[in-house]
């Protein structure tokens, strides 16, 4: 442990996934920063219920430390059993991060633990929805709210909800990066031809749920397939319950043909598929619990060089308008969005432009590099600060 590297301890229930420890490895190739990284011996899937167990827990620039969790797979009710001790003894930290939504009581136990050590604390939020929380919840964020030296949000609307709630210090935005050697531009030909795409191909690519509009994307699909015979086809992406019902409807029509299903691409497939497509659609609707928080999937389309439509649900327009890589239309509006897919099959120059810049602004600012050059600015500020 360097004398002169600020010293960071973070905790982050998402890192189980190794492929969410990139920022993390991105972090730690600073040579003024010392990191340490908690993250569970396991945890449930929030989608799918799956157990999942750490892939990656050895790191070569960075330690990390893991503890049994008590409630794994629910939320904010999720904490250690053990293991905290030991990555504060092992960190001796001067900064935590939580990555963890600040009324958890996982978020209750770092700050706890930060206090006792004298180390300040930085947390992350993707919340965008205003939800007054009951006890012990309410008095966690309070609790986190003024043991915070910063705060980092995923999107706007989640910077605004903080407000809301009471938070008073720094924010700053952290997207989710994107790595650029593996989402990058290649020739989907191949693909295209074996899937039987041709003409203007759209796709989809999430989880085949109500929430994400998916059957949103397929009326305005089918409306497409009359204005332009021939011309467009169409490729989904994705696994959940509505995927059934898809298939029937789209079936019942003569345009079948033009659609293709793919139920599950493995991460390291995704790039080749986003490829393949044309124009991405993100046509996502807001619930009463919950709105877009971020729209990874926008992120890495335009990585790949492909532009975006997307709706105007929680953090979606806002991310949409920062990369200038695509449309916004109104949400759960078939007519619109099927309006926006035509221009863009109309308008391959227009198309070829915003996958241009979109891609030259993912490229500046939210690879997993510029993020965590991010982090680490906020993370040196709030050291200094405590000097003062």
């Amino acid at each position: 442990m360097a004398a002169d590297c600020l010293r960071i301890l973070a905790v982050s229930h998402s890192c189980v996934v190794g492929l969410n420890q990139q920022r993390y490895e991105a972090l730690a190739r600073f040579s003024d920063l010392d990191l340490t990284l908690m993250f569970p011996t396991h945890y449930v899937s929030d989608f799918d219920g799956r157990r999942l167990d750490p892939d990656k827990t050895t790191a070569e620039r960075y330690r990390i430390v893991s503890g049994p969790p008590v409630l794994a797979g629910n939320g904010s009710l999720y904490f250690y059993r053990r293991g905290l001790r030991e990555a504060f003894d092992r960190s001796q930290p001067q900064v935590v991060f939580v990555d963890e939504e600040p009324w958890s009581l996982s978020a209750a136990q770092m700050v706890w633990g930060a206090r006792r050590r004298g180390a300040r604390t930085v947390f992350f939020t993707n919340q965008n929805l205003r939800k007054a929380l009951p006890p012990p919840f309410c008095w966690i964020q309070r609790l986190v709210f003024r043991a915070a030296g910063w705060a980092f949000t995923a999107g706007e609307e989640a910077a605004e909800v903080l407000r809301w709630k009471g938070y008073t210090g720094p924010v700053s935005l952290l997207p989710f990066g994107v790595d650029p050697t593996l989402f990058r531009p290649q020739d989907a030909t191949t693909l295209r031809r074996e899937l039987g795409l041709r003409g203007t191909v759209f796709g989809y690519f999430g989880r085949l749920v109500p929430e994400k509009g998916v059957a949103i994307f397929a009326r305005a699909a089918l409306g497409l397939c009359d204005r332009f015979p021939e011309a467009v086809s169409f490729l989904l992406a994705g696994s959940g319950p509505e995927g059934d019902r898809l298939r029937q409807m789209i079936g019942a029509t003569p345009h079948a043909p033009r659609f293709v299903f793919v139920d599950r691409t493995l991460r390291e497939e995704a790039p080749r598929y986003l490829c393949a497509a044309d124009v991405v659609v993100v046509p996502s609707l807001r619930t009463r619990r919950w709105k877009e928080q971020f729209g990874r999937i926008l992120v890495e389309a335009l990585a790949c060089g492909v532009p975006v439509i997307g709706s105007d649900s929680g953090e979606t327009p806002f991310l949409i308008r920062r990369l200038e890589g695509g449309v916004v239309v109104p949400e759960g509006n078939v007519e619109a969005l099927a309006d926006a897919m035509a221009a863009m099959t109309r308008e391959p120059a227009r198309r070829q432009a915003l996958a241009e810049t979109g891609r030259a602004r993912v490229l500046a600012g939210y690879t997993h590099e510029a993020v965590a050059a991010t982090m680490r600015d906020v993370f040196l500020k709030v050291a200094r600060a405590d000097r003062r």
